[in-house]
């Protein structure tokens, strides 16, 4: 269903020159300025140590406070790898600035893999395992690549941050030497939740339960051997909001890689909202499976793909604003299985996303000021069977006469039969870019299909004219839809979808359903932010 009224969109918030207190400069600084930290906590009632404490057989475990820097540091004896948290813990907010420092990794719960199962281990099921609580502006940082958050499943994180005190998960070089920039990534590891979520490396054999577990789904993750999946795709593995992740990525191998925010598995019950990652060595936020859905998420010069997905992911995401600003890949890549496997395998991958600003920037891998070896600068990429649905939303470029590679691209058999049939959607958006669609079907016409229900400006000619006065230096730009007219003063126009009215259940191998959603907001904007709306500023990094 569209609302009947056309709007004529001014391609961007991301592109309108003239910013003022509505508008977001899409250069991120090359050094962070961080708020001050709202609030503080004794410890429990301990003056003299305000870091986090537990207590465990017996013995009590806390970390060692600086009282000259106001810091806590946690060793290996306190939590890592190989000593995951089995209790409860509460990460308070310090004062003067503190930061939580992390000799090692704090990962949460107990990993049961497949062999331990088989030994008749039970896997921790939806909040059966421990959980993290992590106030409003704590500072959390780590000191080595390797070093990560993780989630077992069954355990929660609830970082419950505001929008005047984000919680900054980060590494030692940015928040406590304050030396990281723009080009610093992989300083850390991220943060990963392991779920018990659907996934199609299983079989419904797998996904069945047994007389001594849930199921016996065990996928083993990317990073250092852990383990998700299962058969509960609405399982709660907590709350992330007002969250920002920062200069995270870890490669062990090729393909092996921890992203900003990585979702193995994870649950419709999980909320995260308000979350960013910034300048991370892979992907911003990638989703193995799962049904978890996300709004009000961003992702500035992510160093591979800002939002990925695969493996029989089926969610929502409602505004969503992607920043190339150098070196970066692709807005969006979805695949089904996510391996060379047979990609016709259920549950089939399909992401709903409505009101994303994608601004790509031209640069092409291991070129521009922040290199990445990913790939070059695009937009949404839809293969290997994968579907999906695209509303309200503006995927442009930042570069000189807003040049671009594909800003969308849609190859395989599958998938390009998926759009033929009515199991992918796109409708409300505009592509203003000099290389708008792509495809590797010779009898698939794209571009009708595209502009049945959606805007399309390619030729520089007819681009926007508030963008091409604003060249070469586009860096300051709106980030909503409001008037947009091309060079000849003519207006773009594009009909509204109501996304309101997509229903809460639907099957990911069937076409857009009509009913009633009680995650989508309905609107009368496109792109990820409405002017005098701005959700952006305040709590994120690299935006002004």
């Amino acid at each position: 269903m569209k609302i009947n009224t056309l709007i004529s969109v001014g391609v961007l918030a991301a592109l309108l020159a003239g910013c003022g207190s509505n508008g977001v400069t899409l250069a991120p600084t090359s050094n962070v300025t961080n708020p001050p930290a709202s609030g503080g906590n004794n410890g429990g009632g301990n003056t003299t140590n305000p870091c986090a404490s537990y207590a465990e057989s017996g013995q009590s475990f806390q970390g060692s406070f600086d009282s000259s820097t106001g810091n806590c540091t946690y060793s290996s004896t306190f939590v890592s790898d190989t000593k995951p948290l089995e209790n409860d813990l509460t990460i308070p907010a310090l004062t003067n600035n503190g930061v939580h420092i992390f000799q090692d990794s704090l990962w949460v719960g107990e990993d049961v893999n497949g062999d331990a199962a088989a030994q008749g281990v039970r896997v921790p099921q939806d909040g059966e395992g421990p959980a993290l609580t992590i106030e409003a502006g704590a500072r959390i940082a780590f000191s080595a690549p390797e070093d990560y958050v993780r989630v077992a499943r069954g355990s929660r994180i609830f970082a419950e941050g505001r929008a005047d005190a984000p919680i900054i998960f980060s590494a030692t070089q940015d928040l406590v030497d304050g030396t990281a920039t723009q080009g610093d990534r992989g300083l850390w590891g991220g943060l990963q939740i392991n779920g018990n979520g659907l996934t199609n490396k299983c079989t419904d054999a797998q996904r069945a339960a047994t007389s001594n577990n849930p199921h016996s789904c065990h996928v083993t993750a990317e990073g250092r051997p852990s383990t998700y999946g299962g058969n509960n795709n609405a399982e709660n593995s907590g709350v992330l909001r007002y969250v920002q992740v920062r200069h995270a990525g870890y490669q062990v191998v090729d393909g092996d890689e921890l992203n900003g925010v990585t979702l193995n598995g994870v649950g419709s019950g999980t909320t995260i909202e308000y979350v960013q990652t910034y300048s991370t060595l892979d992907d911003g936020f990638e989703m193995f499976g799962g049904a978890v859905d996300m709004k009000n998420i961003v992702a500035v010069n992510v160093g591979d793909d800002s939002i990925d997905y695969s493996e029989g992911y089926v969610g929502d995401i409602q505004y969503a604003l992607v920043v190339h600003t150098s070196g970066s890949n692709r807005c969006i890549e979805g695949d089904n299985t996510g391996s060379s496997r047979d990609d016709a395998i259920a549950p089939y991958s399909k992401l709903r996303i409505s009101n994303m600003t994608c601004i790509t920037s031209s640069v092409d891998e291991n070129q521009g000021a922040y290199p990445t070896s990913k790939g070059d600068s695009e937009g949404p990429l839809f293969r290997e069977g994968v579907y999906f649905e695209m509303y309200n939303s503006i995927v442009t470029s930042n570069a000189d006469g807003m040049s671009s590679n594909e800003c969308l691209e849609i190859v395989s058999t599958q998938s390009v039969a998926g759009v033929n049939a009515g199991y992918s959607a796109a409708s409300g958006n505009v592509i203003a870019c000099t290389e708008p669609l792509k495809t590797d079907d010779a009898n698939f016409d794209m571009a009708a299909w595209w502009n049945a229900e959606n805007a399309l400006v390619s030729d520089p000619a007819n681009l926007p004219a508030q963008i091409i006065e604003g060249q070469p230096a586009n860096d300051t730009a709106y980030v909503t839809a409001a008037t947009l007219q091309d060079a000849n003063g003519a207006p773009i126009s594009v009909t509204v979808f109501d996304v309101s009215k997509l229903d809460d259940d639907y099957e990911a191998q069937a076409a857009p359903v009509l009913g009633s959603s009680s995650f989508f907001d309905q609107v009368d904007f496109i792109g990820a932010v409405k002017e005098g709306e701005d959700w952006v500023s305040g709590w994120t990094v690299g935006l002004e």
